[in-house]
């Protein structure tokens, strides 16, 4: 054999691909299923027996608003203060690369549709590990919400009311109150904008829940939405308090968590929607002020 024959020999091992085990594959994704599961059950557990862990946790699903609140649990517990998570092929697409030595966090993404055996059509799970923004080569480029200025918040959030909001002279505990008997919200005069958000958000949060006849406890989820959309919209939350969380969800397994975590999502979701509209009509009005005055 001549001295450079071995030279092609190895290139043709390197080559030789290893067949796809399919059994394997599916013995690993499975396996990576249930630790996210067990994780998301963990990670459950501890954001709903801590008041600030739980803040952590409503905090996340104010900035991750399309996020599942599975999702929005599983980034509050392992990565806490994430504005923006890709997987690594997606960073690299975005001509954004992962800084070395950075860890990983896994998430649930939906995979393929298939039927059950009784003809309905399902989804499956899969989990993908995913990177927040800060730990990539543009952390320096953290997303951070485009906030309306506080008038045309504070507008935007009365439009959102399912019923009417009325200024009163007298002093309210809580600030605001929504009357069911007058399908009112009376909101004391002359309050900072911080004070009318928070206290309008939660009134006008309670307002929908009661209308749309949900079980759970009013005022605790009303407050957790409020918290939601002052953090969406840039309004103090500091002194919001949810030290009685472990007591809220005394007694509820973690899927009945999840689910009235969702409630809540989708009651801040909800008002968000609309208050974006009102904005959106808003922008396009001045916008044609403005052409008007050229």
């Amino acid at each position: 054999m001549n001295e450079y024959d071995d030279i092609f020999e190895a290139e043709k091992e390197e080559k030789a691909e290893t067949p796809f085990d399919r059994d394997s594959w599916i013995d690993r994704k499975r396996a990576e299923r249930a630790e996210a599961y067990a994780l998301l059950d963990t990670a459950t557990e501890e954001l709903t027996s801590d008041g600030e862990k739980f803040k952590d946790y409503l905090n996340t699903q104010s900035h991750f608003d399309r996020y599942s609140v599975s999702n929005a649990i599983l980034i509050a517990y392992q990565h806490p203060g994430a504005t923006k998570v890709a997987d690594f092929n997606t960073w690299k697409e975005e001509d954004v690369s992962v800084n070395k030595g950075e860890k990983g966090f896994i998430l649930f993404e939906p995979g393929s549709e298939f039927t059950r055996e009784d003809g309905s059509t399902g989804f499956s799970v899969n989990t993908k590990k995913v990177f927040d923004i800060s730990q990539t080569s543009n952390a320096e480029a953290r997303i951070t919400r485009r906030k309306p200025d506080e008038r045309t918040a504070l507008k935007a959030l009365v439009s959102s009311a399912p019923c009417r909001v009325t200024l009163i002279e007298q002093k309210i505990e809580g600030d605001a109150k929504y009357s069911i008997d007058k399908n009112t919200i009376f909101i004391t005069k002359g309050l900072s904008a911080d004070r009318i958000f928070k206290s309008l958000s939660r009134e006008i949060s309670a307002a929908k829940i009661i209308q749309r006849g949900s079980e759970g406890d009013v005022a605790f989820n009303a407050e957790c939405s409020s918290f939601i959309l002052c953090e969406r919209y840039g309004f103090d939350t500091g002194d919001f308090n949810f030290d009685d969380v472990k007591r809220h969800y005394l007694g509820m397994d973690n899927k009945e968590i999840r689910r009235d975590l969702g409630d809540i999502r989708g009651i801040a979701n909800e008002v968000s929607q609309d208050m974006s509209r009102h904005i959106e009509e808003a922008d396009k009005a001045r916008k044609a002020r403005d052409n008007e005055a050229r």
